[in-house]
């Protein structure tokens, strides 16, 4: 430290009563007073205090479950949403593409078809569901828009293959290709992942991609489908992810932040409208 800065500091410990100055000779030192020392260990317990508030704490949530929830196969989020997702809600996971992402949709998919719900699942790959789709062909839908498509999984008679989100009147095509197979008798929830929200919005920018959600997930929640679409916020710009959210009734956020611990992922309720959810800040572990 500069010998000026510690003259300073010193003048001002001593004017506030903090320490005192001692004479030893020719030599001066300066002593913390007994005020000096109290104010010290008050100091340090809050500074142990405000980073314990930092640190990210695991809450023991009790286990509330209300009526008409989807589960979304992840016991910790659906204690925050109080047993899932409303049925027949829309709700969007904005997240950077991540690890945590991809386990949370895979998690979606996988409780839906293992419990025999009608899931459609719309994605740019396949990489991940060839097994559902090939395990679960009577209730597991995969919509893959990718021109590559025929290289990435064999054709079944629950798959459809679409050239990519180029042109989205296809995709919504493909969709009501698939409604119309829906045995009607069957009752329970369904749900539906649309993981290629920002390729469409990459691609058709904001008015078109706004245009074709307006149509689609009403549609969706008519026909007792619980929907989860997903979108990257750092692929676009503030003003295009506001116009996309507004169309959701809950947004789930996975988000970084910096702790002491380095780089860690959160994941947060930011809303559900006329629900009750939890607002606190989860932790994620891969």
């Amino acid at each position: 430290m500069p010998v000026d800065r510690a003259k300073k500091i010193l003048k001002f410990l001593v004017s506030h009563g903090f320490a005192r100055e001692v004479t030893a000779g020719d030599s001066r030192k300066f002593r913390a007073t007994k005020w000096g020392l109290e104010y010290l260990k008050t100091f340090k317990q809050m500074q142990r205090f405000f980073a314990a508030l930092e640190e990210p704490v695991r809450v023991k949530i009790p286990e509330v479950v209300l009526p008409n929830r989807v589960t979304t196969g992840d016991k910790e989020l659906d204690s925050l949403l109080f047993g899932g997702i409303p049925e027949n809600y829309s709700v969007i996971l904005t997240s950077p593409s991540c690890d945590e992402r991809d386990l949370m949709i895979k998690r979606f998919l996988e409780t839906g078809a293992k419990k025999g719900q009608t899931t459609f699942y719309v994605t740019i790959e396949a990489s991940g569901v060839r097994a559902l789709a090939e395990e679960f062909q009577s209730n597991f839908y995969l919509f893959i828009c990718n021109p590559r498509a025929d290289a990435m999984i064999k054709s079944l008679p629950n798959v459809f293959k679409l050239k990519g989100v180029e042109n989205i009147t296809d995709i919504s095509i493909a969709l009501n290709s698939a409604f119309r197979r829906l045995d009607t008798s069957k009752s329970g929830p369904r749900r539906a992942c649309i993981e290629t929200v920002s390729d469409v919005l990459l691609q058709h920018q904001a008015v078109s991609t706004r245009r074709w959600l307006t149509g689609l997930l009403p549609d969706l929640r008519s026909r007792g489908f619980t929907t989860l679409a997903v979108m990257n916020p750092q692929m676009h710009s503030p003003q295009e992810v506001h116009a996309i959210l507004g169309l959701f009734e809950g947004e789930i956020n996975i988000y970084e932040k910096e702790t002491e611990r380095g780089l860690e992922k959160f994941l947060k309720i930011r809303k559900m409208h006329n629900q009750r959810y939890l607002g606190t800040k989860l932790p994620l572990k891969k």
